[in-house]
């Protein structure tokens, strides 16, 4: 990997993504600082120990020297942390997200007048997002996709020290249109975790649960998510989540109507078409 510095980097939001960000840029080398700042005590304390940061802060404006500003929290917590980072960054400050919802945001920063506003790139590392326990990796990234959602005003400049910062993490950088990142996002991840609650709720009341194999504990194993969480996730994205649910419903439904009209060639259709989709994915 070409060595590169991104000077003093700085990241909003201390749990697994944040932390894990900082402790792969400080253990290649390739900032001369990292600083740090959370609203949780603990989460400080922990991204110290762990070595993910070089100093935290208990408020996010002492993050001003930041050259580089990534900003790892909640989907609803977004907004609120850019609105108080324009006030004290550095006028050629360049920030990004790790935010798993992107259409919302990249539209709000193209009408809010930033002052970094063409210096902002929408990132989303596509990792499996793990609970409030959940514990930071240096290699949390590798080889992973992270999907960057530049548009037409966005700073040349900006995009290719993000998509180094990416790489330099051991991810694969890949960039689409806030639009396209949010319907991949609806359909590989977030319709998922709801399809996963309607598995696990279905089978909440039966007698023997025990019978459960290993499809329905690999289909059921994100219902265990953090349930705020992932509904605030949904809501952010609500247009590419109805309009999958919507898909969603209409197999469901031709699907019914097979069984129920017992139709042996509909139903052996169904999962060649399964079975040929699935073969086509990697891994």
């Amino acid at each position: 990997m070409r060595r590169l510095n991104f000077g003093t980097v700085g990241i909003v939001g201390l749990g697994q993504i944040g932390s894990s960000i900082g402790m792969r840029l400080r253990e290649v080398g390739v900032a001369k600082i990292v600083i740090g700042f959370d609203e949780s005590e603990s989460a400080r304390a922990l991204a110290i120990n762990r070595g993910a940061v070089d100093d935290t802060f208990e408020t996010l404006n002492h993050l001003g020297d930041a050259d580089l500003l990534v900003v790892a929290v909640p989907a609803n917590s977004v907004l609120p942390c850019l609105i108080e980072a324009d006030v004290f960054c550095k006028l050629n400050c360049i920030v990004t997200d790790t935010c798993m919802v992107k259409g919302h945001i990249v539209d709000w920063t193209q009408g809010y007048p930033l002052r970094f506003g063409p210096r902002f790139v929408g990132g989303h590392p596509m990792t499996p997002i793990g609970g409030p326990r959940a514990k930071p990796k240096v290699d949390l990234f590798e080889g992973a996709p992270w999907v960057l959602t530049p548009v037409d005003g966005t700073d040349r400049t900006a995009l290719d020290a993000v998509v180094s910062l990416v790489t330099a993490l051991g991810a694969r950088p890949i960039l689409l249109s806030p639009e396209e990142h949010d319907r991949h996002a609806a359909i590989l991840q977030q319709l998922p975790h709801a399809f996963a609650g309607i598995l696990a709720q279905l089978g909440e009341n039966l007698v023997h649960p025990e019978m459960a194999g290993g499809p329905w504990k690999a289909l059921t194993r994100a219902a265990e998510a953090d349930p705020k969480l992932w509904a605030s996730i949904l809501r952010n994205n609500r247009d590419e989540v109805v309009s999958a649910l919507d898909d969603l419903a209409f197999m469901i439904k031709e699907l019914r109507s097979a069984v129920e009209a017992d139709q042996h060639e509909a139903l052996t259709a169904f999962f060649e078409s399964s079975r040929k989709a699935g073969s086509t994915w990697p891994g």
